[in-house]
């Protein structure tokens, strides 16, 4: 897709300046518009030299965040680089000025959003990237341990866009702004369905979304304010609880699996070796796979030693601080796949460090935590009735989110529970 400089006055900007640098084009505000000329002669990469810091990194944006002109702004940066990004840009406009255009509206429908300032396409080594500037605004990031109020009002706000038919497809909390007065603004509406009023279905599945990192969905006592705040504006149907509880399940489901496939592809949670034949091939866990832990493995994988425990489909080490499991290349995958989906679901586990796949067979890696099983633990001495009920309660919850992402474990026994 060939990109055109945007014109003079191109909706959503209705005020806008044409800005060109090289292959860089964009529409911008006329505050904004030789400041913006200056940052888009150069490379993406080169941003952080030019007072914006990289606030977010992620496979298919960054986001920056600084000053342009003197104006503290956003600068969210889309790269399209599959044939399907590619296509949906060319059918529905490009994302930075997709998201313009849906704040545009939002603002026009009295909705509280941050404002967009410029739009266009960057340079990034031999592709143009498109981008979205916005205003910075006050406050902070939406959480669950905010105040009644603050609660109360972004449910208040959830209600208002399902009643507008304004459906946001990533809408959690990390994109709701609360500021002083506890007031909430949108941060991101790159993918927005505009139509009549939300079905009760539709309501339930971003209530489930907003309120996922909660073990109780939306129902849980932590989102009771904002719940309160959304009905507060209308009665619902009597089944829509139960509506809201099922949007949950589902949710959690079809996230799982998403997230599993993270597993096996380079993204900010892993990173992979390419495939080579008679060559091991590696998968790293990015957030626990430091480099002393990197080498570590690899030692280990040349000279294992003798196993703690073994049996028909493979052994068992405690070396150091890691516990290497040895299966065949397809059992070793799952066991790879489902410390992803343990971590996704928030259960208590030992975190995963790296996979090993070479000649059928693979070395899963996973942080060792305690000194035994929990059955030699209780068989040594018995706990307090503290550290029981404590033990006890950590477990259930465990087990609460493991059954409520459909999740199972046909050997949970004490001998397979660590402390």
């Amino acid at each position: 897709m060939v990109p055109h400089i945007p014109s003079p006055g191109n909706v959503p900007l209705p005020h806008s300046l044409p800005v060109a640098a090289g292959r860089a084009s964009a529409a911008a505000v006329p505050a904004l518009a030789g400041p913006l000329r200056e940052l888009l002669a150069h490379d993406v990469a080169r941003w952080p030299d030019h007072d914006l810091r990289c606030a977010k990194q992620r496979t298919v944006r960054s986001v920056f965040r600084g000053e342009l002109g003197g104006v503290p702004v956003f600068v969210k940066v889309f790269r399209a680089d599959t044939l399907v990004d590619r296509v949906r840009d060319l059918v529905r406009a490009d994302r930075g000025r997709a998201e313009c255009r849906h704040l545009a509206a939002a603002a026009g429908l009295g909705l509280p959003v941050v404002e967009p300032l410029a739009h266009g396409f960057a340079v990034e080594g031999d592709h143009l990237r498109s981008f979205l500037v916005t205003r910075a605004a006050p406050g902070a990031p939406f959480d669950f341990h905010a105040t009644a109020a603050a609660q109360h009002a972004t449910g208040t706000l959830l209600r208002r866009l399902h009643d507008l038919g304004v459906l946001v497809a990533d809408l959690h909390p990390g994109n709701v702004l609360i500021d002083e007065a506890s007031a909430p603004r949108l941060l991101d509406l790159t993918s927005v369905r505009r139509g009549e009023p939300a079905s009760a279905l539709d309501r339930a599945r971003g209530l489930a979304r907003f309120c996922n990192v909660l073990d109780g969905g939306a129902l849980d006592p932590a989102a009771a304010a904002l719940f309160a705040g959304y009905l507060a504006a209308g009665a619902l149907p009597a089944t829509f609880p139960g509506e809201v509880a099922a949007a949950a399940r589902r949710l959690r489901a079809s996230s799982l699996h998403a997230f599993g496939r993270r597993a096996f592809r380079d993204c900010a949670h892993t990173e992979t070796t390419p495939r080579r034949r008679a060559t091991p091939r590696w998968v790293w866990h990015l957030p626990t796979a430091d480099a002393p832990a990197r080498a570590a493995c690899a030692a280990f994988a040349e000279a294992p030693g003798t196993p703690t425990k073994s049996g028909r489909r493979g052994a068992v080490w405690l070396h150091g601080d890691l516990a290497v499991k040895d299966r065949d290349a397809g059992a070793a995958r799952k066991l790879w796949r489902a410390s992803y989906w343990l971590a996704y679901a928030g259960v208590d586990a030992p975190p995963p460090v790296a996979l090993r796949l070479h000649a059928g067979r693979g070395l899963v890696f996973v942080r060792r935590i305690g000194a035994g099983s929990l059955a030699a633990e209780l068989a040594a001495a018995l706990p307090s009735p503290a550290a029981a009920r404590a033990d006890a309660a950590r477990l259930g919850r465990s087990v609460g989110r493991l059954h409520a992402h459909g999740l199972g474990n046909r050997d949970l026994k004490f001998s397979n529970l660590v402390r």
